[in-house]
Protein backbone atom coordinates (compact mmCIF):
# COMPACT_ATOMS: atom_id res chain seq x y z
CA UNK A 1 0.00 0.00 0.00
CA UNK A 2 1.20 3.81 -1.28
CA UNK A 3 1.38 6.04 1.54
CA UNK A 4 0.58 9.69 0.43
CA UNK A 5 2.43 12.43 1.63
CA UNK A 6 0.49 15.72 2.68
CA UNK A 7 3.11 19.09 2.18
CA UNK A 8 1.86 22.34 1.68
CA UNK A 9 2.61 22.41 -2.06
CA UNK A 10 -0.27 20.00 -2.16
CA UNK A 11 -2.93 21.28 -0.19
CA UNK A 12 -2.20 24.53 -1.90
CA UNK A 13 -2.88 22.85 -5.13
CA UNK A 14 -6.13 21.22 -3.62
CA UNK A 15 -7.31 24.69 -2.51
CA UNK A 16 -6.44 26.63 -6.41
CA UNK A 17 -8.54 23.09 -7.72
CA UNK A 18 -11.50 23.72 -5.20
CA UNK A 19 -11.50 27.47 -5.68
CA UNK A 20 -12.08 26.83 -9.39
CA UNK A 21 -14.62 24.75 -8.68
CA UNK A 22 -16.47 26.82 -6.26
CA UNK A 23 -16.11 29.48 -8.96
CA UNK A 24 -17.34 26.97 -11.64
CA UNK A 25 -20.69 26.76 -9.06
CA UNK A 26 -21.13 30.53 -8.94
CA UNK A 27 -20.57 31.16 -12.44
CA UNK A 28 -22.83 28.16 -13.62
CA UNK A 29 -26.04 30.15 -11.32
CA UNK A 30 -24.92 33.70 -13.33
CA UNK A 31 -25.75 32.15 -16.98
CA UNK A 32 -28.49 29.75 -16.01
CA UNK A 33 -30.76 31.34 -13.14
CA UNK A 34 -33.11 28.81 -12.56
CA UNK A 35 -33.51 27.81 -8.56
CA UNK A 36 -31.34 24.60 -8.73
CA UNK A 37 -28.29 26.39 -10.36
CA UNK A 38 -28.98 29.07 -7.81
CA UNK A 39 -29.42 26.87 -4.57
CA UNK A 40 -26.53 24.85 -5.64
CA UNK A 41 -24.09 27.78 -6.05
CA UNK A 42 -25.60 29.06 -2.88
CA UNK A 43 -24.66 25.44 -1.06
CA UNK A 44 -22.36 23.40 -2.81
CA UNK A 45 -20.35 26.23 -4.21
CA UNK A 46 -19.59 27.82 -0.90
CA UNK A 47 -19.19 25.24 0.87
CA UNK A 48 -16.55 23.98 -1.83
CA UNK A 49 -14.93 27.71 -1.74
CA UNK A 50 -14.87 27.67 2.07
CA UNK A 51 -12.76 24.74 2.27
CA UNK A 52 -10.28 26.25 0.13
CA UNK A 53 -9.87 29.21 2.12
CA UNK A 54 -9.84 26.73 5.11
CA UNK A 55 -7.20 24.93 3.46
CA UNK A 56 -5.12 28.08 2.44
CA UNK A 57 -5.28 29.64 5.36
CA UNK A 58 -4.24 26.18 7.18
CA UNK A 59 -0.79 26.11 5.17
CA UNK A 60 -0.03 30.02 6.11
CA UNK A 61 -0.58 29.25 9.37
CA UNK A 62 1.70 26.11 9.11
CA UNK A 63 3.86 28.09 7.29
CA UNK A 64 4.70 31.16 9.68
CA UNK A 65 4.18 28.39 12.53
CA UNK A 66 7.32 26.38 10.89
CA UNK A 67 9.34 29.87 10.15
CA UNK A 68 9.00 30.95 14.21
CA UNK A 69 9.90 28.17 15.16
CA UNK A 70 13.21 27.95 12.76
CA UNK A 71 14.28 31.64 13.85
CA UNK A 72 13.34 31.23 17.66
CA UNK A 73 16.77 31.70 19.77
CA UNK A 74 17.62 29.27 22.27
CA UNK A 75 16.07 29.05 25.75
CA UNK A 76 18.31 30.58 28.66
CA UNK A 77 18.53 28.57 31.53
CA UNK A 78 17.87 30.45 34.65
CA UNK A 79 20.57 29.68 37.52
Amino acid sequence: MKKIRITPSRLLRLAAICSLVGLAFMVWSLLDPRPIPIMAAMSVGQAIGMLSFALFLGVIVFDAWRASKKTRPPAEKDG
